[in-house]
């Protein structure tokens, strides 16, 4: 597979993706039924303010899944719906082209987005730090072993691109002559690994209660000190973030403050509840999952949870510093011309 077809091919689609989002909006199923993606929020508008979100459906976020199952969304005059897509970017892009208002991501496509103008403001921190991993088929017992292989990492310019393009360059390879990168849901890379398809895949750690049976080797895990260390080089990473556009937040300050306060207390509820309690109310919302599959990830996730959602400079500097070494970004962008810590500071101070 040539790579530079590759990527013109990802390119394309991913311009199609977004024309027909624009043209037709993109609808998804939540456990409130299907979900419209074309949002036309005012802040006048009489009773619940209407609200989208686009996601990509991920456990990282469970406190905006909690916020809806125990209507906090409601008790803060908001009616959210979520639009799904099928990874962060695209996502991103689709609040930006005016299908919804806040989008769950990683920091990445955000901060790359802010290099080259178009304006975001991230609102709230989902995890305290990053929980990636990399897993390898049998025969690959290190990451050197890679060279020459084909290898899953969400697309280009994703978080997860990022995070196995640093690890790959960490063991001396270059992620793009010595690995071919191939592009496929997220869901079907287990099986794809599993059958030959691939050699190596980014996984988020919690797929450990997926991969436990499976004859691979976990290469890399960053919910390991020294895997943090290594390759984050902070403990404290907050990547995975919830944003909206720098215009809706000038425009609708109200509403984005009720967002932050419903996803705050659906926050305070995960971390003052069991595991067994959270999935029971997640369930819904993660069709094809047990609700003891649900509770053994929530297990994993919930070390790294966010107590409050607060992204300090010092964090965001040290997220940064890995984004620029992963050249998706050439330098440090301001603190406060992308990181909004307002809302997560009211909710705090009147709590």
């Amino acid at each position: 597979m040539k790579k530079n077809i590759g990527r013109r091919i990802m390119a394309l689609a991913l311009m199609l993706l977004m024309t027909l989002a624009t043209v037709t909006g993109c609808g998804s199923k939540s456990a409130g039924g299907t979900s419209s993606a074309k949002s036309k929020t005012s802040e006048k508008s009489a009773g619940l303010t209407k609200v989208t979100v686009s996601e990509f459906r991920n456990l990282s976020w469970c406190a905006a899944y909690v916020a809806a199952a125990n209507g906090y969304y409601k008790d803060e005059g908001l009616d959210v719906k979520f639009a799904m897509y099928n990874d962060g970017p695209v996502a991103f892009q689709g609040m930006h082209g005016g299908d919804s208002d806040f989008c769950l991501l990683s920091q990445e496509p955000v901060l790359k987005a802010e290099e080259e103008g178009l304006k975001s403001k991230i609102i709230y921190t989902a995890l305290d730090t990053r929980l990636y991993g990399f897993v390898g088929a049998a025969n690959i017992k290190e990451v050197r072993d890679l060279k020459g292989k084909t290898i899953f990492a969400g697309m280009q310019g994703s978080a997860p691109y990022s995070f196995v393009s640093a690890i790959l360059r960490n063991a001396g390879l270059d992620p793009e002559k010595d690995v071919t990168f191939v592009n496929m849901d997220y869901s079907a890379s287990m099986t794809a690994l599993k059958k030959g398809q691939i050699q190596a895949s980014y996984i988020n750690v919690d797929n450990r209660v997926e991969i436990k049976n499976m004859d691979v080797n976990m290469l890399v895990d960053t919910s390991q000190k020294a895997d943090a260390q290594k390759y984050l080089k902070s403990k404290e990473f907050p990547g995975e973030i919830i944003c909206t556009t720098a215009k809706f937040a000038k425009e609708n300050p109200k509403t984005v403050q009720a967002f932050v306060n419903a996803i705050s207390r659906a926050t305070e509820w995960i971390n003052s509840h069991s595991s067994a309690e959270t999935a029971k109310v997640l369930k819904p919302y993660f069709n094809g999952m047990t609700e003891n599959v649900l509770r053994q990830k929530i297990e994993i996730l919930k070390p790294a949870l966010t107590k409050t959602g607060f992204i300090s400079e010092n964090a965001e500097k040290c997220v940064q510093e890995f984004v620029i070494n992963c050249g998706t970004i050439k330098k440090q962008i301001p603190y406060r011309d992308v990181v909004d810590m307002t809302y997560v500071n009211h909710y705090q101070k009147n709590r």
